[in-house]
């Protein structure tokens, strides 16, 4: 990425990092009462790209918006770190390390790690209804961002897809099921992420379908370069475990493909992403965002 551009995608991730370090509704206490809420600002501030925001600010300034939404960006992240949070647990992954630290199950304990996701998947609507009801956005706004994202995560998206994701362990699967589980598990937050930022700017419905286009599409290559990762990568780039598909007796696309043809594919899928907003102008940093992010070691 350009430095000009790299330095506003940076400037775009301090902010989400400074508000989710600083927001009202989580805060870090010593009290063993507030122990799930710790247990939430721990998960959140371990680091992370903080993709989703940024795909929410960007795509927001790309249609015309000038207000600072890094609060309701934020809530793609939220809803993100919940699924982690639950996908690290022993009755899903099983993973003891995320980011480089203790997975929120081995830090606070299984029961506080439920709960903890729970409530960061709760946060998000409480956050966007409080937005309406102060005037910062408008009633309509804020149904169409609140069935945007209850669509993308719940039963028929990103939950689909990690249930998807569970049954497919020790089978044989085809490129068909892997398509559809990446892109319930993985695509459907990343396209909620760009078409919120759509959404907040006005933008008519067919600017908010490129949006969803480019991040169903690079959803898919990030999934397929997580597969790569995942047998060419190390516990220290990543901040987590590798093998564990091969462990879980897991079909990937890099299992099925072979590495350099999964990487075709993640290739083909960013430029089919880049293809589908590079006619509009401003859209630099969303196009070079999605060949870094291609090419990424972690």
């Amino acid at each position: 990425m350009k430095p000009e551009l790299k330095a506003v995608f940076q400037q775009d991730v301090e902010a989400v990092d400074e508000y989710l370090c600083q927001n009202g509704y989580i805060s870090k206490s010593d009290s063993e009462e507030q122990k799930v809420i710790d247990a939430e600002f721990y998960a959140l501030t371990a680091g992370g790209k903080r993709i989703r925001p940024v795909l929410c600010i960007e795509f927001y300034k790309l249609f015309g918006g000038r207000d600072d939404i890094v609060e309701i960006a934020s809530c793609l992240e939220l809803m993100h770190t919940f699924s982690l949070i639950h996908d690290d647990m022993p009755e899903m992954d099983n993973d003891d390390m995320r980011r480089g630290k203790p997975s929120v199950h081995c830090a606070y304990g299984a029961d506080t790690a439920l709960l903890a996701g729970d409530g960061l998947a709760i946060l998000p609507f409480e956050i966007i209804s409080d937005s309406a009801l102060k005037g910062t956005i408008s009633p309509e706004t804020a149904v169409r961002l609140i069935n945007c994202l209850s669509k993308a995560a719940g039963n028929q998206g990103m939950i689909m897809g990690q249930r998807l994701d569970l049954i497919s362990e020790g089978k044989q699967v085809d490129l068909e099921f892997l398509g559809r589980m990446s892109s319930l598990k993985t695509g459907c937050i990343l396209s909620a992420s760009a078409q919120f930022g759509a959404i907040l700017a006005g933008a008519d419905e067919e600017d908010i379908g490129k949006a969803a286009r480019y991040a169903e599409n690079m959803g898919l290559a990030f999934q397929i370069i997580d597969d790569i990762l995942d047998i060419t990568g190390t516990a220290d780039e990543l901040g987590k475990p590798i093998g564990s598909d091969e462990k879980r007796s897991k079909d990937t696309y890099a299992t099925i493909m072979g590495v350099d043809k999964a990487y075709e594919e993640a290739k083909r899928l960013t430029e089919a992403a880049v293809a589908a907003i590079s006619d509009i102008d401003g859209s630099e940093l969303l196009c070079e965002l999605a060949y870094d992010l291609l090419d990424r070691r972690h």
